[in-house]
């Protein structure tokens, strides 16, 4: 669940992307802002550190990301610096990602299967839930749990559909161990 600030700064950014058209682009520009989080946490430990000036960060987010991501995004980087938000930079990155992704009505599954799922299943079960849903297309991410024994868990949204044998082992146990001889 986002934070009142994440949900705050990215409605805000994402409405002004929606007006501008750049929908497709800004998404693009998150996901690879998030890549750069995720692989460099030195970046947000400096950014985050409370010794270090909000002129010091600003600085700094100017000579990283300048050049590499738009005026909008770079508006955004300023301004959470500016009002001390920085540290939830993350989740407002991953707030606006889902907001994108929702208004160009583009669903994110994830499924998760006992073994590795061949291109026909991956294909059939795409093919399944867009008919399910309201979403134009999918960005589908596929696990392989062997713990699940068998079947899929299907994860979309806040919604999760687990079709797993040991979901329906564990609850055929709870049923069994509830049964008075």
């Amino acid at each position: 669940m986002a934070s009142r600030v994440s949900k705050i700064y990215g409605d805000a950014y994402v409405s002004l992307q929606a007006e501008e058209g750049r929908l497709e682009e800004a998404g693009k520009e998150t996901a690879a802002m998030q890549e750069i989080f995720s692989r460099d946490e030195t970046l947000s430990a400096f950014l985050c550190h409370p010794q270090i000036t909000k002129e010091q960060k600003m600085d700094a987010a100017e000579r990283i990301f300048r050049r590499r991501v738009s005026a909008d995004m770079m508006g955004l980087l300023v301004i959470m610096i500016k009002k001390g938000r920085w540290n939830e930079i993350e989740e407002t990155l991953e707030y606006i990602s889902g907001q994108i992704t929702s208004l160009r009505e583009i669903g994110v599954l994830k499924v998760t299967s006992a073994f590795p799922l061949s291109e026909a299943q991956k294909n059939q079960i795409e093919k399944k839930v867009l008919k399910a849903s309201s979403y134009n297309r999918l960005d589908v991410s596929y696990r392989t749990d062997e713990t699940i024994l068998g079947g899929l868990i299907l994860q979309m949204d806040d919604r999760v559909v687990d079709n797993s044998i040991r979901t329906k082992l564990d609850s055929m146990a709870k049923y069994l161990s509830g049964i008075q001889i």
